[in-house]
């Protein structure tokens, strides 16, 4: 599905939320405008939820962006065959763009394979859920069977500040769980929220889990420690404001937040009457438009950066950061007319002997010299071509100077190659002339003549 098309439904989708939400929310105020205290307390609740709900729905969609993201799934399924520096520095890389364009203070990634704990500042720690500490969330949210869930808890890459974490299970496209994705939203942006409805109409906020565990206060002292739960219903009656009249006099009205699974308690303690109503409706609608618009902007830079970043890595070899093959049929292949008029000679080469070193020495140090020889070629090269990885350890260059100055470069090359003590390179080089692919092959020819001459030679087409 492409970006417009995407964009374009999840457009349509919060339209249609708005509308249906506001339209009940509408109806519902109409209906009990003129009631008493009740009334009053019930549209201040439904006033509360949209805003958090506005608040906290944004989060979500981020994480569960974040857990769809193709990127983070190759990153997680070929972890093990990616040098930790380099994997380090991809998914904090990657962290570091969500929280910057988007506003989190956290952002992290957990390998369920490894257990590495992955944050905009690199690799956090190695989680132990296992253990029964800090680390349990893990279990408990993969245990929960849920998709996504929230977990208030201190954030030890925040200088251990209370949090609503965000957290969302990534999977690869068979289903199979790859960890758990997301970010974290600082309590006090949602305590400032709360505060101002407290002070303004004189009512105590919190939400509160299942059990009646306080999730947030206004108070950092209650949370995880107070329990709420005299004024709680019996099942979650989702949609429903269940009222509660207690003994001194005041009432509470409590609703199950379904997308959070906590619960939102309002106490109100009676010593303040009506507040004013003709304001609630324009203000409900108001707060939900400005979310809408900032959700939209969300949804739009996230789709536009992975949508760079995908065509980014549709046509960049991920192991040297050179132009791939892909690159060569866009730009090259499908535009002969084009690729004539730029370049004017090719090279082809590979590295003698390169499965005796991947076999003898190892795959990661053929990945290091694999990634050496690119950094030859392109310092070699510079602006006068294009140096392409064409698979496995032979490279394609496309030069913009004639046969002479390119097979002096590739001479240059094969020098800077031989004297690392490590590898050496067999070229052939050549015009391009005729189509490319006719070219292409007087050329891999004079690369098989070096290969049938003694390796580490350059082989240019005759004059």
């Amino acid at each position: 599905m492409n970006t417009k098309r995407l964009t374009g439904l999840t457009t349509i989708a919060i339209l249609i939320s708005f509308i249906f939400t506001t339209v009940i929310s509408v109806t519902s105020l109409n209906k009990v405008i003129n009631d008493n205290a009740k009334d009053v307390t019930t549209i201040l609740a439904a006033r509360i939820y949209d805003t958090i709900n506005s608040e906290l729905s944004a989060p979500i969609m981020v994480a569960r962006t974040m857990s769809s993201n193709s990127f983070l799934k190759e990153q997680m399924k070929n972890e093990e065959n990616i040098p930790e520096d380099e994997m380090i520095s991809n998914i904090s890389g990657y962290l570091k763009t969500v929280q910057e364009n988007l506003g989190y203070n956290t952002a992290f990634v957990v390998s369920d394979a490894t257990r590495k704990y992955y944050s905009i500042n690199g690799l956090n720690k190695i989680i132990s859920p296992e253990d029964g500490g800090h680390d349990v969330w893990y279990s408990i949210f993969l245990d929960s069977g849920r998709d996504y869930d929230f977990d208030v808890d201190n954030d030890e890459v925040n200088e251990g500040k209370w949090t609503i974490f965000v957290n969302s299970r990534l999977n690869d496209e068979k289903g199979n769980l790859l960890g758990v994705c997301g970010v974290g939203v600082i309590m006090t942006d949602i305590q400032d929220i709360l505060r101002n409805f407290e002070q303004e109409y004189n009512v105590k906020v919190n939400l509160v889990n299942r059990d009646g565990l306080v999730q947030v206060d206004t108070d950092s002292v209650n949370i995880e420690n107070a329990v709420i739960d005299d004024v709680l219903p019996d099942g979650d009656e989702y949609g429903e404001y269940v009222y509660t009249k207690e003994k001194n006099g005041g009432y509470s009205v409590t609703k199950f937040v379904e997308d959070f699974g906590w619960y939102l308690v309002i106490r109100n303690d009676g010593s303040k009457g009506r507040q004013i109503f003709s304001d609630l409706i324009q203000k409900n609608i108001l707060a939900f438009a400005g979310a809408l618009i900032i959700l939209l902007v969300i949804v739009k830079i996230i789709l536009d950066r992975q949508k760079k970043k995908l065509e980014q890595c549709a046509i960049t070899d991920s192991l040297t950061g050179l132009a791939n093959r892909a690159y060569f049929k866009y730009n090259i292949e499908e535009n002969p007319q084009f690729a004539e008029k730029l370049y004017k000679s090719v090279a082809i080469f590979d590295i003698d002997r390169f499965k005796q070193i991947n076999d003898g020495m190892g795959h990661l140090k053929g990945d290091e010299i694999l990634k050496k020889v690119s950094e030859i070629a392109s310092g070699a090269v510079g602006d006068r071509g294009q140096v392409i990885r064409w698979g496995g350890d032979e490279f394609l260059i496309m030069f913009k100077d004639g046969l002479d100055e390119a097979f002096n470069i590739c001479e240059q090359i094969r020098k800077t190659a031989e004297e690392t003590g490590e590898v050496t390179l067999s070229i052939g080089v050549g015009r391009l002339e005729g189509s490319v692919e006719s070219s292409f092959k007087n050329i891999d020819n004079l690369l098989y003549k070096c290969k049938k001459g003694g390796r580490n030679m350059v082989v240019r087409q005759s004059e």
